[in-house]
C-alpha cells in the first residue's frame, strides 16, 4: 500500500484532508474550488489508486474509517509543512512578513505571547499573529498535527519527550477570586478550610490547576469542596464568580488581569495563608521541524519576556 500511496497528488491529499474535515461532499467542494460531481470523481480515483475505500456515506455525510483517518493526519501534515514552505520562502525574502501560529496555556498567554506579539507588531507591522489558548492536551495533541510553530504549556502522557526541545519557564501559582462583597473578603490569612463550605468553580478534575488546588486542601487537611462546577471557560467562570460567593482558582497573571481597575470587573482575590502551586509549563519546540525566520523572532521576543520575568 505505501507504494500506491506516494502517488497521491497535493491536491488530492488536500481533498482528503478537506472532506475528512468538512464531513460533506458539497462543502469540502467548495473548500476545493470545484464542483460536487468534480469532487464525487476526485474521491473514485483516490480510492481507485489506493485500492481500497477511504471513508463512506453515512445519514450526516462522509464517516472516514481507519485507513482514511490515518491518510487524512498524514495529509494535514503534508499540507501544513507545503504551505509553511511556501511561508518560509517568503519571509526569507526580508524576515517581516508571513504568519506565525502558537498555541498557549492562559497564563503563558497573557504573561509572554501578548507582550511578545506586540513588540513583534512594533517591527514587523504585516505579519498574521494567530494566538491559540488551550489547556496543553489539546495544544499538544494539535502541535502532533503539525499545526503551531511552538507551544507554551505542560507535555502529556501521548507525547514523546525525544521528539521535541523543551525549555522550562517555571510554576504557577494560583490566586483564589471572588467577587466584591464576598462574605471572605478582608480576611487575613484564610486557610483552605475556610475555603470549603462555599461554591467552586474550576477546571475539569485531573488539570494542572485542579490537582494544585487539591494538594493543597490535602496537605492542609482540609475538606476538597464538594459543590464544584467544572469548566475550561475563563469567561464563563468569571461570570459565575461575578454573580454568585462561588470561589475560582486563577493563575497569578490572569488574576491580576481580572483584579484591574480599568476592566470593572468587579472581582478581588483572597489573602490566603498558605499558597497552591501548578507544576512547571514550558516552551516546547518540535525537534524535527525547523522554526521560519518570522517563528524564530517571535520566540526571541517570548523568551526576552520569559527572562525579564
Amino acid at each position: 500500500m505505501p507504494s500506491r500511496t506516494r502517488f497521491l497528488t497535493l491536491k488530492q491529499l488536500r481533498f482528503i484532508e478537506a472532506l475528512q474535515r468538512r464531513g460533506k461532499m458539497g462543502l469540502a467542494a467548495e473548500d476545493m474550488h470545484i464542483s460536487q460531481p468534480a469532487a464525487s470523481r476526485a474521491l473514485s480515483d483516490i480510492e481507485a489508486l489506493l485500492g481500497r475505500q477511504i471513508c463512506a456515506r453515512s445519514a450526516h455525510g462522509f464517516v472516514f474509517n481507519e485507513f482514511g483517518e490515518a491518510l487524512a493526519v498524514r495529509a494535514k501534515r503534508v499540507i501544513n509543512e507545503m504551505d509553511n514552505l511556501g511561508r518560509d520562502l517568503s519571509e526569507l525574502a526580508d524576515g517581516l512578513r508571513g504568519r506565525v501560529h502558537v498555541g498557549a496555556v492562559t497564563t503563558a498567554a497573557i504573561a509572554y505571547v501578548v507582550p511578545a506579539s506586540l513588540a513583534l507588531r512594533a517591527i514587523a507591522p504585516d505579519v498574521q499573529i494567530q494566538i491559540d489558548v488551550e489547556p496543553s492536551a489539546t495544544l499538544m495533541r494539535r502541535m502532533r498535527e503539525g499545526t503551531y510553530d511552538f507551544v507554551l504549556g505542560r507535555l502529556t502522557s501521548d507525547d514523546d519527550p525525544s521528539l521535541y526541545d523543551v525549555r522550562r519557564i517555571g510554576e504557577e501559582a494560583l490566586r483564589f477570586a471572588v467577587r466584591s462583597g464576598h462574605p471572605l473578603e478582608g480576611r487575613k490569612k484564610l486557610s483552605f478550610a475556610d475555603l470549603s463550605a462555599f461554591d467552586w468553580v474550576m477546571q475539569p478534575a485531573g488539570a494542572p490547576s485542579w490537582l494544585a488546588v487539591a494538594e493543597a486542601f490535602a496537605l492542609e487537611g482540609a475538606e476538597f469542596p464538594s459543590r464544584v462546577t467544572y469548566s475550561a471557560s475563563i469567561l464563563l467562570t468569571l461570570a459565575i464568580v461575578a454573580r454568585t460567593n462561588a470561589i475560582a482558582p486563577f493563575a497569578d497573571e490572569v488574576a491580576h488581569l481580572m483584579t484591574a481597575e480599568d476592566l470593572s470587573a468587579k472581582i478581588v482575590t483572597l489573602n490566603m495563608a498558605g499558597e497552591a502551586v501548578v507544576s512547571s509549563f514550558n516552551i516546547i519546540l518540535p525537534r524535527a521541524e525547523l522554526l521560519s525566520p518570522l517563528a524564530r523572532r517571535f520566540l526571541q521576543l517570548v523568551e526576552a519576556e520569559v527572562e525579564q520575568r
